[in-house]
């Protein structure tokens, strides 16, 4: 039998093996391969020799790291916006501002149309409708 058939990987080598697997353009966050070793670890209470790391609990390990990886990556960019303040401005702008008149010109034509927001319609109606309810209530009393 080979070295690499007999010696065991241990925890400090796998987190070696594992960060040096990945490409430079991959940023991969060390306690998210950790995680993943200790995780797998667990399972099979070993990482048995280089060989079968290299065939068997490599491949697992990369994976579900890239996986967990996005994840966190997709979780800070829901963070970053949002905390964004002009993001929220505007999308509350776009949301519930009033229709306004736009001019479109063309070679020919001058026409102006109406540029409605998401929610104003909605909104109003809503509006208008506890209005009346309150307008109901104070002249019953």
């Amino acid at each position: 039998m080979a070295w690499y058939e007999e010696q065991e990987v241990f925890k400090e080598n796998a987190v070696k093996i594992v960060m040096e697997t990945f490409n430079k353009e991959e940023i991969m966050s060390e306690w998210i391969v950790k995680q993943c070793l200790h995780d797998e670890y667990k399972q099979h209470n070993s990482f048995g020799s280089y060989r079968g790391f290299y065939t068997f609990i490599l491949p697992s390990v990369l994976k579900v790291a890239r996986r967990k990886n996005e994840i966190a990556k997709r979780k800070l960019a829901l963070q970053t916006l949002r905390r964004a303040i002009p993001l929220k401005v505007w999308m509350n702008s776009i949301l519930y501002r009033p229709p306004t008149l736009k001019q479109q010109t063309t070679t020919t034509t001058t026409q102006k149309s109406s540029q409605k927001s998401l929610r104003y319609e909605k909104v109003k109606a809503n509006f208008e409708e506890q209005k009346n309810k309150n307008i109901k209530t104070n002249n019953k009393s």
